[in-house]
């Protein structure tokens, strides 16, 4: 299980966000007041992804990021925030399982045979999808998938 650490680091550390966060309720106040737009950008370069699917992964345009990256110090809506959050997750996740930031950007973008050849940036999108492509990277890290 992913500590809070690891998934604030994956939105730009303590310092990015203002504040300690120590619990998953710490992140749940974050997320309702709304994580600052940097993490946008901290995370999107962290795993090495073009605006276009970047937006499309987050559910925002390109012109969305445009004015964000404009704003530095302004804050996501909780939806966006949510689902930067939930990118993060899965992205650390999968940096854990597969051992590496490369192998974990490599993995996300590609199809798998365990989520019906969809590739789990496809799946992320949704909570749904990402508890998918949560459970498949469970299977692998304990070797119930090959």
């Amino acid at each position: 299980m992913l500590a809070e650490h690891e998934i604030t680091e994956a939105l730009g550390g303590t310092k990015l966000l203002g504040k300690k966060i120590e619990s998953p309720l710490d992140f749940a106040d974050m997320i309702q007041q709304g994580l600052p737009s940097r993490s946008v950008f901290f995370l999107q370069k962290l795993m090495a992804l073009g605006n276009e699917e970047y937006g499309s992964i987050l559910g925002v345009s390109s012109r969305w990021l445009g004015r964000y990256r404009k704003t530095p110090q302004k804050h996501l809506d909780p939806n966006v925030s949510d689902r930067l959050y939930r990118i993060a997750r899965i992205f650390k996740l999968a940096e854990e399982v597969l051992e590496s930031k490369d192998a974990a950007n490599h993995w996300l973008h590609r199809p798998q045979t365990g989520l019906n050849e969809r590739t789990p940036l496809e799946l992320i999108r949704s909570e749904v999808g990402a508890k998918e492509v949560e459970e498949l990277l469970y299977r692998i890290e304990y070797g119930l998938y090959s």
